[in-house]
């Protein structure tokens, strides 16, 4: 399967690719990480975007938008060209998902309410105030699990 296209995509097909994208950044990217550290573990040092575009099976544009990220928060190098590829730029096991989290989320799984308050309703005046530190504990939390696992111990669990 050839991964160069030699038409335009069309909108639709851009905007399954950016949904596709930002509902999963945190899992491809970490099916990435794992990914490369399996194949470091296997005697490949470098991963296409390709292959790695394969074993994620999503488009190649996610992938390579994803090493951007993950190249732009010191978790992984990349190479251009013929020979080229992506490979870890530390040891697994000092990458934690916290790590990758932060790498490509743009915003906290929970956050409040944007929309405007309503004057009139006292709920409305006040829900955030009480939200904001459930919301800041979850999220917290998560940041917390997050930050105790790390790459090799995921890539550990994987069975070739």
């Amino acid at each position: 399967m050839s991964t160069t296209r030699k038409e335009p995509l069309d909108i639709l097909t851009v905007r399954r690719i950016v949904t596709d994208m930002k509902a999963s950044r945190f899992a491809v990217a970490t099916h990435v990480l794992v990914s490369l550290e399996f194949s470091a573990r296997q005697g490949e040092p470098l991963v296409s975007s390709a292959g790695l575009a394969t074993s994620v099976n999503t488009n190649p544009v996610i992938v390579r938008e994803l090493l951007r990220k993950l190249t732009q928060a010191n978790l992984v190098l990349t190479k251009e060209g013929r020979n080229g590829g992506a490979q870890l730029a530390r040891r697994a096991k000092t990458i934690t998902l916290r790590d990758v989290y932060e790498a490509v989320e743009e915003t906290s799984p929970l956050k409040p309410n944007s929309r405007a308050v309503h004057k009139a309703c006292p709920v409305s005046c006040g829900i955030g105030a009480v939200l904001a530190p459930v919301v800041e504990d979850v999220n917290g939390a998560i940041r917390g699990v997050l930050g105790r696992r790390n790459i090799a111990t995921l890539t550990d669990e994987i069975r070739p």
